[in-house]
């Protein structure tokens, strides 16, 4: 019964080690980022983001936006997190939200009920775009939506009108 004692003892103390070593080397590694080449990581994911939008592919993943910028996912991860103060999911669920809150404003979110506009923004389902959506907003998307809809009404803003197909715009002045 000893020997199976120690045996365990011994295993899980080997599975310890293994799990805070990497975590060393991940904080070593982003910690010892000059200004310069924190600067240039910024710049190259905003003008990835901005130019590929890959947050607009649903099941994107930080191995793939990795893989883009050439560097590994735990090092992008311990960036994110250290240097930005967001994790990955965070990360890109702010640029479907803004993406989302654009369709909303040019007219086009209109057209899709809250799965198609979920789906349009690269989120695999409803609920998680809800939360999202109210996280970075405050709102509901389709609270958002109607208040937007009703500013615009209040104030006579001319409202781009799509159908599902974006084959005819239609602007409509409110008065």
């Amino acid at each position: 019964m000893r020997r199976v004692f120690v045996y365990l003892a011994g295993l899980f103390g080997l599975k310890e080690k293994r799990k805070t070593q990497p975590e060393k080397v991940k904080s070593l590694v982003v910690s010892n980022y000059s200004q310069e080449k924190i600067s240039q990581i910024l710049r190259e994911l905003e003008n990835y983001m901005q130019i590929h939008k890959p947050y607009l592919a649903t099941g994107y993943n930080i191995k793939s936006l990795a893989q883009e910028l050439g560097m590994p996912g735990y090092q992008l991860s311990a960036f994110l997190n250290r240097q930005m103060g967001i994790n990955f999911n965070d990360y890109l669920n702010q640029y479907r939200i803004a993406y989302c809150k654009e369709l909303i404003h040019d007219g086009t979110a209109g057209s899709l009920n809250l799965k198609g506009l979920a789906t349009k923004c690269g989120f695999h389902n409803r609920n998680t775009f809800t939360l999202a959506f109210k996280k970075f907003t405050g709102y509901t998307p389709s609270f958002y939506s109607r208040q937007f809809k009703l500013q615009n009404f209040k104030s006579g803003k001319v409202v781009a009108f799509r159908n599902a197909k974006n084959e005819h715009q239609k602007e409509v002045k409110i008065l």
